[in-house]
């Protein structure tokens, strides 16, 4: 299970950030919400960043995020920006 290598903090933390970012509700993330709920969490990124961002979020390829697709893209992207820095 990829949510073992986090904290219960930052699982709160990416639980508050999907929640704050699907803003009907529905459960999923779907691209608008996703070019619209970055800036908010302070991610400044092209309108293409994004789309290529939510393509590789989006694994089962149904044009939104799930919880479970939000968790593991941002676990991923958390390593390699990790791995940059090294």
């Amino acid at each position: 299970d990829i949510a073992e290598n986090l904290s219960e903090e930052e699982i709160i933390g990416l639980k508050e950030m999907f929640k704050s970012m699907d803003t009907n509700n529905s459960g999923t993330i779907t691209f608008e919400e996703l070019k619209v709920g970055l800036p908010k969490l302070g991610t400044m990124i092209s309108g293409f960043k994004v789309r290529q961002l939510m393509e590789a979020a989006d694994v089962d390829e149904n044009g939104t995020i799930n919880y479970i697709e939000f968790i593991t893209s941002t676990i991923h992207m958390n390593i390699m920006e990790r791995e940059d820095h090294l």
